[in-house]
Order: structure tokens, then sequence, then C-alpha cells
């Protein structure tokens, strides 16, 4: 099948894209790549001159035309794309008989704009079911649940050297950004061998009590590798009420995964989540990886895994046992190819 994918390459490390890119290839599928955000004009200049933006978009939309008229791809898929105009959607399946897939991974940002135009897809793929449910709340029949996943490629468990291990050892690491809800809960962990990577960490007031569990800013996937595989155990706080997303969502309305619960089981490694609904229904708590509800009910939990090194390893291997058969990104474009086909 020759398949056209419309996604964004960050620039500082491999991410999402790369990996659906990658799982495209490796099942044998012929792959082009276009960016939708092939900027001409600098955003600076974008931002204080909206014709200018607006005309850039244009181009973008007109090359992506192109780009279909040239490679004639049996399936378009789209990573959010929200430079892409519905229009475009229509005149590309209209024009070239092309099924077209929308595959968004941020929510809630720009949903309403995704949720304009999900309908213009043949299929629309949410990472959680909170967009899901919104999605066919607002009366849409072509959305379904696909979640992140891992590659085994990258995430998966790594030897390391002896000045490795002293650099990154910890008994319990955090790597991710600095949100106000991480602060409060991280801030209840230095009683504990706590080493913390993201960014933003390097920013907190100089007497926060967290100012010695620093270990480093920005890390990218071939380095956080590395620091799940030293600790002991890995804490991803997924959270409810990130800065980014509090104006955006509710808590209750907060349901779904971050792409760190199945890297984390890839590299092999013990993980402490808290109990998103997502995470409930893919993954069995106290056997794939361990879910918290509250702070104090973390800080129970660490105690006591900490004393059980035995524990820790089954639910470890268990874990990744269970990424790599149900949740790799091979499993969520061949769960894309077999909805499609059934819907043929």
């Amino acid at each position: 099948m020759k398949i056209l994918f419309v996604g964004y390459h960050n620039p500082r490390f491999i991410s999402f894209t790369e990996y659906i890119e990658r799982a495209i290839t490796s099942l044998g599928h012929t792959l082009e790549v276009f960016d939708f955000r092939d900027w001409r004009i600098p955003a600076r200049i974008r931002q204080r001159v909206p014709a200018l933006h607006s005309r850039d978009m244009r181009r973008i939309n007109r090359d992506l035309i192109r780009r279909v008229e040239k490679f004639r791809p049996d399936l378009l898929i789209v990573n959010g794309g929200w430079t892409i105009f519905p229009e475009t959607v229509s005149e590309i399946r209209s024009s070239f008989k092309v099924i077209t897939v929308n595959w968004i991974a941020d929510f809630p940002l720009m949903f309403n704009d995704y949720l304009r135009n999900g309908p213009y897809y043949d299929y629309f793929f949410t990472c959680g079911t909170d967009a899901l449910n919104k999605y066919r709340e607002a009366g849409n029949k072509n959305g379904y649940w696909l979640p992140f996943a891992c590659d085994p490629a990258i995430h998966k468990p790594i030897d390391l050297s002896a000045e490795e291990k002293k650099k990154y050892a910890c008994d319990i690491c955090f790597v991710g950004s600095n949100y106000t809800e991480r602060v409060e809960i991280l801030e209840k962990l230095t009683d504990f061998d706590l080493g913390i990577w993201g960014i933003g960490w390097k920013r907190i007031p100089k007497n926060s009590p967290l100012g010695s569990s620093i270990r480093g800013g920005v890390v990218t996937p071939d380095e956080w590798v590395k620091i799940f595989s030293a600790s002991k155990m890995v804490l991803n706080i997924i959270g409810h009420r990130c800065d980014v997303m509090e104006p955006y969502v509710d808590e209750k309305d907060f349901r779904m995964t971050n792409t760190k619960v199945f890297e984390i089981l890839g590299c092999g490694a013990f993980q402490l989540v808290d109990a998103k609904a997502d995470v409930m229904t893919l993954f069995e708590d106290k056997k794939h990886l361990v879910c918290y509800r509250n702070a104090d009910e973390l800080i129970d939990l660490i105690k006591s895994y900490l004393a059980d090194p035995g524990q820790r390893k089954m639910v470890a291997g268990e874990g990744r046992t269970e990424v790599l058969k149900k949740h790799t990104y091979r499993h969520r474009i061949e769960e894309i190819l077999s909805i499609i086909s059934r819907k043929a």
C-alpha cells in the first residue's frame, strides 16, 4: 500500500511522528512524508502579519494536494495537522479517491479545531477516550480510540556503563516538564532518593525542597531510556491540571494516557502512574504497572515496593511483555488498516 503521512518532525528529538513512520515502513508499505508545518515565512513575521500567515497556510495546502496528485497514495494519514483545511481533505477524497485518516495526539489543545475538521476525514482516531467521547457527543460517527504506543527499537532496556549507572541511578526518577501539579506531588517525595529531569525544572525557586533532586534539563529519548534503566522506579505523573491543559478540560473528563505509559513499559522499567481511566483499561494495576490515586497512596506504594525488589522486577517484566504484545506502533497501524478493511 502507498501511504502519505502528514506530520511534523521535532528538530530536537525523535517522537510520535517518527515512530509512526517507522511502523509503516516496517510493515512493508511505501511511505512518503509531508510536513504540515513547512513554513516559508518565519513565525515572528507571521504572528505580526495575519495576511502572511494565511498566505503560507494556503501554500501548504496547495503543496499537499500537489503531493497527493504526484504520489497517488492509497491512504492519507494526518497526525492532527491543524494547518490542513477541511476543503483540502474533501478535495483529496473526491478528486483522487484517497482514504483519509486523522490521528490526533494532542487533547485538549486545539481540539475545537479538530472537532470541526474531523468529519471531513473518512476515519478520525483519538489517543484518549476523553477526546473520543467529546467527538461523538458532537454527533460525529467516524471516530475511534487509538492510544499511544511504544517503538521497541527505541524503548527498550539499556546496558549501562559504570559511569552511566552513577550518573543516572536513583530510587525514583521523574522525566517530564515542570507543571504546578507535578511540583506539588514531587515536593512530597523529597525524603526519597529522587531524580528529576525535564523542561523548566531549573527555574524553580532557590528555596524549593526539590533543588537537590533536579538532575538535568531537556533529555532526548536516547538519554531518558538510560535514566529509566538506571532507576529502581519510574514515576509517571499524567495529571489532570497540567498548566497547559487546565483551561480546556475538567478533571473528571481527563482520561487519557500519555506516551510515557507505553515507553516506560517498553524499557522494562517499574512504573508508578496516576490511575487514569484509559491506563486502567489497557493495563492491569499491580500486574503490568502500579497506579496511585493521591500523593499519600503514592508514598505508601513507594515504601512498599522499594522494600520488595523481587516484586518490582516481576511487575516490570509483565509490563514489558504486555506492551510488546499489544501496544507497539506496528499494532496501531495494523489497527487502522483493519478498521478500514472492515468498513470497506
